[in-house]
Parts: structure tokens; C-alpha cells; sequence
């Protein structure tokens, strides 16, 4: 059984269009930038933290290799001299070790950091991933189908209704009924005292020629 259909606002529809294609591009844009800021953070922490403190190890290799050196000729000279003194040279080889110890343990400490960030991506793509495929391929579609239920709405209210022929009122029906039916009887009147009239003569005439007959025999 067909029933009528209720539409009620075609404006929200396409109000709620405008929304959908307004938290397309939202989202679109916040993966996008998620996305380069996941790209700088890796960069960051492979390639600038872990190569810099590598590059700091080595420097500082060579600082501690410095201060022993300097310590050992300190210690050279000051043999059988009590007046110079090594705690100088010492001091600069215990700070220089320090150093060293301070960057060996960046670079383990980014390079136990890197596999982490790695896992961590990889758990945001997968999640990611089907809002990214949703918002590529199955709203699309979905706002096709929005658009096309909209234009179906348009063409339907724009549709005209179609006239039936107005029926009289009983009433008025009965009137010109009854006016009808007395016309039908005035006409037969008339028509019976028309002809009523004209046979009138005629009986005239035949009574006068029979009078008649008898007077001349």
C-alpha cells in the first residue's frame, strides 16, 4: 500500500551536505598535518638527534683524548718538581670524560626511542587508515547519494498536484432539477392548448355546413 511522503525540510539536507563537506576537508586537513608532523618528529629524532650526538661522541673522544695528553706531559714535566702542579690537567680530563658520558648516553637513549616512535606510528596508521579510505572513497560516495536525494526532493515539491472537477452542492442539483422538470411541464401545456385552439374552428365550421345542409334539401 503506497503511502504519501512526508518531507518536512529539504534545507536540511542541504544544510547537513554543507556539514559533510565542511568535516571532509577538517579531517583531511588534520590527517595531512598530523601526518607532516609525525614525518618532522621521525626526521628529528633519526636523523638530527641521533646524528648529532653521534657527531658529539666523536668530538668528545677526542676532547678526553686531548686532556690525557695534556695530563701526561703535565705529569712529564712535573717530575722531581714540586712547584708544578697536574690537578688543572686532571680536572679538564675528569670533565672531558663527563662530556663523553653525557653523549654516549643520548645516542642510547635515541636509539631505544627510535623502534618506540616506529611501533607507535604504526599503531596511528592503522587506526588512521580507514578514515583516510572513508573520506578518499565511501563518503563520496555518500554525498552522491545525499545530492541525489536532494535533487529527487527538488523535482518532487515542484510537482503539481492535479485538479479534480469540483462536484455541485445537493442543493443547487435539486433546484435546477425541479426548474428542469417545470419547464418540461409549462412546454407540454402550452403545446396541448395550441392545439386545443385550433381544432376549436374546425368543430365550428363542420357545425355550420351541417345546419346548412337541411335548408337547401
Amino acid at each position: 500500500m503506497s503511502q504519501a511522503a512526508r518531507v518536512l525540510s529539504v534545507q536540511a539536507l542541504r544544510d547537513f551536505r554543507v556539514s559533510m563537506n565542511k568535516f571532509i576537508e577538517e579531517a583531511r586537513n588534520a590527517l595531512s598535518g598530523v601526518d607532516m608532523e609525525l614525518r618532522r618528529t621521525r626526521d628529528w629524532l633519526e636523523r638530527d638527534q641521533l646524528g648529532y650526538w653521534q657527531m658529539q661522541v666523536k668530538r668528545r673522544q677526542e676532547a678526553v683524548m686531548n686532556a690525557r695528553s695534556e695530563l701526561h706531559k703535565r705529569q712529564i714535566a712535573a717530575k722531581g718538581s714540586d712547584a708544578i702542579s697536574d690537578t688543572e690537567q686532571k680536572e679538564a680530563l675528569r670533565e672531558a670524560q663527563r662530556k663523553l658520558r653525557v653523549a654516549e648516553e643520548k645516542v642510547a637513549t635515541v636509539k631505544r626511542l627510535v623502534p618506540v616512535f616506529h611501533h607507535a606510528l604504526a599503531e596511528y596508521k592503522s587506526c588512521a587508515s580507514p578514515l583516510n579510505d572513508h573520506l578518499s572513497g565511501g563518503i563520496e560516495r555518500s554525498l552522491a547519494v545525499l545530492e541525489k536525494m536532494v535533487r529527487s526532493l527538488e523535482e518532487y515539491l515542484a510537482l503539481q498536484a492535479p485538479t479534480t472537477p469540483r462536484a455541485a452542492p445537493l442543493g443547487s442539483a435539486a433546484t435546477s432539477s425541479g426548474g428542469s422538470a417545470a419547464s418540461s411541464s409549462a412546454s407540454a401545456s402550452a403545446g396541448s392548448s395550441d392545439g386545443q385552439a385550433e381544432a376549436a374552428p374546425e368543430r365550428e365550421a363542420e357545425s355550420t355546413e351541417e345546419s346548412a345542409s337541411p335548408a337547401g334539401g
